[in-house]
């Protein structure tokens, strides 16, 4: 959550654990394996106890472009 969310994989310590709140982005980053193949799904989530500032504006934004984007492209079958 917050700055612990660009930490890939992150993990709550004791020393290192922020409690949440509704003026940070959180970041759900989940999957799983299984025996055909493996699943990875993120999501990010704004709580509202204030407006997203405009950065986090600015940042969901930009992902969601360049997922859209990802979406459209046509890859080659070999």
């Amino acid at each position: 959550m917050g700055s612990n969310g660009a930490v890939i994989h992150y993990k709550p310590e004791a020393d290192t654990a922020k409690p949440m709140n509704n003026d940070e982005i959180y970041l759900l980053d989940s999957g799983g394996q299984y025996w055909d193949g493996t699943t990875d799904i993120t999501r990010t989530v704004h709580f509202g106890g204030k407006a997203p500032t405009d950065f986090q504006k600015e940042a969901y934004t930009r992902v969601l472009m360049g997922n859209l984007d990802l979406s459209m492209v046509e890859w080659p079958a070999d």
